[in-house]
């Protein structure tokens, strides 16, 4: 299906600029498939119609990457026209950089489900439409292991699973875990 006849109603969005630099992070409060269009009420003050944006867009069936620019702004409600999406090879996808904060829920490792008594703390570093990037400090977590990671944007909290698949160990004692995506709920 093409990301284009999605619904992205409800759903987490980061604008970035044509430089990749993150201008904000909100919900898609009004969605028109026919028109192609977006509308989100914050975060876009002072950007000037016609800008072109980029839009990575966390919505049921997973992520997607999405060019825009936007068209009008009345009474506080900005509307962004979706142009295309952007196709790109699993390995060529762009991160896009978040350092958002979120919290481990929930883990599988193997064939046993973990409930997590106390949520464990980390960081979304960057997204792509394929994975996420966490940080977490002093966190030692297995490869294959299936992670649900919650987090917030503006009011609203969504989850990922992300299954791990790579891990890198930093000097200051910080641990970072690529997540292959699998899907999101609102």
């Amino acid at each position: 299906m093409a990301e284009l006849d999605l619904e992205y109603m409800d759903s987490p969005v980061y604008i970035y600029d044509t430089d990749s630099n993150l201008i904000t992070n909100t919900t898609v409060i009004g969605h028109d498939r026919e028109l192609m269009c977006i509308e989100v009420a914050e975060g876009l003050e002072g950007i000037g119609l016609g800008t072109t944006l980029s839009l990575l867009i966390v919505h049921s069936s997973g992520v997607c990457e999405l060019s825009g620019t936007l068209e009008d702004e009345s009474l506080g409600i900005y509307r962004v026209a979706l142009r295309e999406e952007h196709r790109r090879e699993v390995r060529t996808s762009a991160r896009h950089v978040l350092n958002a904060s979120a919290v481990i829920s929930d883990m599988i490792t193997g064939a046993e489900q973990e409930t997590i008594n106390k949520p464990l703390p980390v960081t979304i570093e960057n997204m792509s439409k394929t994975g996420i990037l966490i940080n977490a400090q002093d966190m030692d977590l297995d490869m294959g292991t299936l992670l649900q990671i919650e987090f917030k944007v503006g009011k609203k909290t969504g989850i990922i699973y992300g299954e791990i698949v790579r891990f890198v160990s930093l000097e200051d004692g910080a641990k970072r875990y690529g997540c292959q995506l699998y899907f999101f709920e609102k």
